[in-house]
């Protein structure tokens, strides 16, 4: 009989920062562009995290079918959270602040989650990944929105000042614009900083 094989070790919140921002950079990099395979893109994001990492794993601990795994997970319960707060901002009533939103979003996401009644534990992940054009809804009606810091910063509350008003995120650089950066020697990490 084959000895079972023995699970890995957790991942810790400075190991799943560095897998996001190592998406972030891999994923915005206009100047690959989308012709790049499966098995690249998921090679560059392993050299991006084991740069990103604080030393905690190392190569010999986190292999890049860990990566892929865990980011997996981390996709699918931030694209979850995302869709809990639209849904919480949506249904908010006249009165209510941004801790009722986000008490609404979280069970909204205990409800929504599979299974139920786990609550949200990638706040700190949500934090890198939040700006990302692929969380950003744009079509968000702004007077259904709060405008809050921790949330994606493309909404404007019409209820403030006109001073109050939160302007969107720029857009990122295109594919040519970042491959001649590259070329004059910038480099597309003073972008992302």
């Amino acid at each position: 009989m084959a000895p079972k094989p023995q699970r890995g070790v957790n991942w810790k919140p400075q190991e799943d920062e560095a897998l996001c921002k190592g998406w972030v950079f891999v994923f915005e990099d206009g100047s690959i562009d989308t012709n790049q395979s499966n098995d690249s893109f998921w090679l560059r994001m392993y050299q991006k995290f084991l740069e990103n990492d604080p030393g905690m794993s190392g190569a010999g601990v986190r292999s890049p079918q860990a990566i892929v795994s865990l980011f997996k997970i981390i996709n699918q319960q931030c694209s979850l959270w995302k869709a809990c707060i639209t849904k919480a901002n949506a249904r908010h009533m006249s009165g209510s602040n941004l801790e009722d939103v986000d008490m609404n979003a979280k069970i909204l996401f205990l409800n929504d989650n599979k299974p139920p009644n786990m609550p949200f534990k990638l706040y700190h992940a949500w934090q890198i990944l939040k700006d990302c054009p692929k969380w950003n809804d744009l079509c968000e009606s702004p007077t259904q929105t709060f405008k809050d810091s921790s949330h994606s910063g493309n909404t404007v509350n019409l209820e403030e000042d006109e001073d109050d008003v939160v302007m969107p995120t720029p857009r990122p650089l295109g594919r040519d614009k970042q491959k001649d950066e590259k070329k004059k020697g910038k480099g597309v990490e003073s972008y992302l900083n």
